[in-house]
């Protein structure tokens, strides 16, 4: 036979409960954060897995979760997203600087034609994204029409910078 689950006592302060009200009826956070704000405070008022689900459209499973994870690291650190895997960024932070640091001085067009040549596109691509073109495209006679490949993300940039 199964036993009744416990409700788990979720304890906040009133400055978190100020906090996670104003959250809750906010509309330029994210919607996970305003979501979880009103799931936590719902549960401060009923304690109840199934009902808040209920109440918010949820599943219960997702409200215990939530609720689990305020106990452990606070209520308002159980608001954003936990760190997820995957592949860390290429470029580099000082390599980004460098870029933003260019455009913000008015290098952009040359910075672009620099990381574009760089890349090894050639002087025909990079007029084409500096302005000197409608499109990417081969050098006449190369192809039928077919559009230049290009790297992905931030292989272009990445190349340049670190050259």
């Amino acid at each position: 036979m199964a036993k009744w689950r416990q409700a788990v006592e979720l304890a906040m302060t009133e400055e978190e409960a100020e906090v996670l009200t104003a959250l809750s009826r906010s509309r330029t956070e994210p919607a996970s954060r305003v979501s979880r704000a009103q799931m936590l405070l719902a549960y401060r008022e009923n304690p109840s897995f199934g009902a808040v689900g209920r109440r918010l459209r949820g599943h219960h499973q997702t409200v215990q979760r939530g609720v689990e994870r305020a106990v452990a690291h606070g209520a308002l650190a159980a608001l954003d997203d936990r760190p997820r895997p995957g592949k860390e960024p290429t470029i580099t932070p000082e390599a980004k600087a460098w870029l933003v640091a260019g455009v913000r001085q008015g290098q952009g067009p040359r910075l672009s034609a620099r990381v574009v040549d760089d890349a090894a596109f050639g002087p025909s691509c990079a007029r084409a994204w500096t302005g000197g073109g409608s499109r990417l495209s081969r050098p006449s006679g190369s192809g039928h029409g077919v559009q230049a490949s290009r790297p992905r993300g931030n292989q272009a940039a990445q190349s340049a910078l670190l050259s």
